[in-house]
């Protein structure tokens, strides 16, 4: 029989084959790794148990303490009302067993035991195969942060439908809750919302384009009226002469939040002098550029953004450095290469920039917190004879520096001449991780 005719007559192939055999396996597969998602939720509450704060010790994000990032203590303090407390280094070990940043699996420990303690209705069709674990997961993340009550209403009303409600029947149910048993909160958290105002920009849209994205939230009247002015800017830019003239009202749009950047500028242009140039030296941008020595010969197309941890077009550089509203200022070059040692327990600013740069996040287990945004380590601590020197230093995140220093974690670089950036962790049950440029592998023969 050949292929064709098999294709024509299913009926008479390998079930296991045919298009009915294949979507059959494709559900058993899904069925298969919902089961094992909810089992994690299961391992995760069992972990949790198996960690209990004892007298003495310290539960994760206690109000006051410098073990986490600033945004996180009395948020997670809010979040874990009415769950068990767990010991405050218990998740980095379960997450890094489960491939995943210790945010990651804290996250998944607080959903589980929110799951379990206060939500027990949802918990029982989840484990009874009914809910699938994200979905379970997204209606504990509903109720954060709220009280035993309307946890238990949403619990209530969500159960019976746990397994197919959307997000925004969820908001829903959850508003109700709000409204039925805390109206005065609600008004209150309706107000406090006006100072949830922000502005951000997304590093993690940055392509090898160039193009990122910039999110506001703001009040209405204010992002109309900038509206309003970007409309406004973007119509003279489209004018003969100006550099958008022939491009699409979106990308005029874009570029005229790039006049703003420049207030005299934007006043120019918008009262009637059709130049752009800055008139005054603005806000400066680093960018640190790592070039081969075969892009010093134009044989090498790809420079790196470190500022954006990236790698970057040549001619996008080229492009940011050629508009005439930047101001370009070369900085000393950084040898990744060089070995420099100071004889002292402070690291000198330049020796920290070449270690950030070689290393630009946190040398962790599947951590990705920026290098500028963590502590520079002596991996030999310096109070037993570690070097403050270029091989004995690494970035390491708050929580992780803490982790190292205070519950058993321990790492070493496997050869800083030959192999830079790549470090052997151990976990406090002996398990192994090894973190270099391209990732975290657990590995079960580490090497020597």
């Amino acid at each position: 029989m050949t292929a064709s005719t098999t294709a024509l007559h299913p009926e008479t192939a390998d079930l296991a084959v045919t298009p009915g055999g294949l979507l059959d396996r494709v559900r058993a597969a899904r069925t298969a790794a919902d089961a094992a998602e909810v089992e994690l939720l299961s391992l995760a509450v069992e972990w949790a148990n198996a960690h209990p704060v004892l007298p003495g010790q310290e539960a994760w994000s206690v109000p006051g303490t410098t073990s986490d990032p600033a945004p996180e203590s009395e948020v997670e303090c809010a979040e874990l009302a009415g769950i068990p407390q767990v010991r405050w280094d218990a998740p980095a070990a379960f997450a890094a067993a489960n491939q995943m940043t210790t945010e990651a699996g804290q996250a998944l420990i607080r959903d589980a035991l929110v799951l379990r303690h206060r939500m027990p209705k949802v918990w029982a069709r989840t484990l009874a195969g009914h809910v699938t674990a994200w979905r379970a997961r997204r209606i504990a993340q509903a109720v954060l942060g709220h009280d035993n009550d309307v946890a238990t209403y949403v619990d209530d009303h969500v159960a019976p439908v746990a397994g197919a409600i959307g997000v925004v029947r969820l908001d829903r149910v959850v508003d109700e809750a709000m409204l039925r048993l805390h109206a005065e909160e609600r008004e209150l958290a309706q107000l406090a919302a006006l100072d949830a105002r922000y502005v951000r920009l997304d590093e993690r849209t940055l392509n090898h384009t160039g193009i990122a994205e910039l999110v506001v939230r703001g009040d209405w009247k204010d992002l109309h009226d900038v509206d309003a002015t970007i409309s406004r800017i973007a119509a003279i830019l489209g004018t003969a002469g100006q550099p958008g003239h022939g491009e699409s009202l979106d990308v005029r749009r874009s570029m005229a939040v790039g006049v703003l950047a420049d207030p005299a500028a934007a006043d120019a242009l918008l009262n009637g002098d059709q130049t752009t140039r800055p008139a005054r030296p603005g806000t400066r941008t680093v960018l640190h550029l790592h070039l081969t020595d075969t892009a010093l010969w134009g044989l090498d197309p790809v420079g790196r953004n470190q500022t954006a941890a990236r790698p970057e077009l040549e001619q996008v550089i080229r492009s940011w450095c050629g508009r005439t509203d930047t101001h370009l200022v070369v900085q000393p070059v950084i040898d990744l290469n060089d070995h420099t040692h100071v004889e002292q327990y402070e690291i000198p600013g330049r020796l920290r920039d070449q270690v950030a740069h070689r290393e630009p996040h946190c040398v962790f287990p599947w951590c990705t917190r920026p290098a500028a945004a963590c502590d520079c380590d002596h991996i030999t601590p310096h109070a037993t004879g570690g070097p403050t020197c270029t091989h004995n230093l690494a970035p390491l995140c708050r929580r992780h520096h803490r982790l190292k220093t205070h519950a058993r974690w321990r790492y070493r670089p496997l050869d800083p001449v030959t192999d830079p950036g790549v470090h052997l962790w151990t976990d406090p049950h002996g398990r192994q991780y090894l973190r270099g440029p391209t990732g975290t592998t657990e590995v079960a023969n580490p090497p020597g």
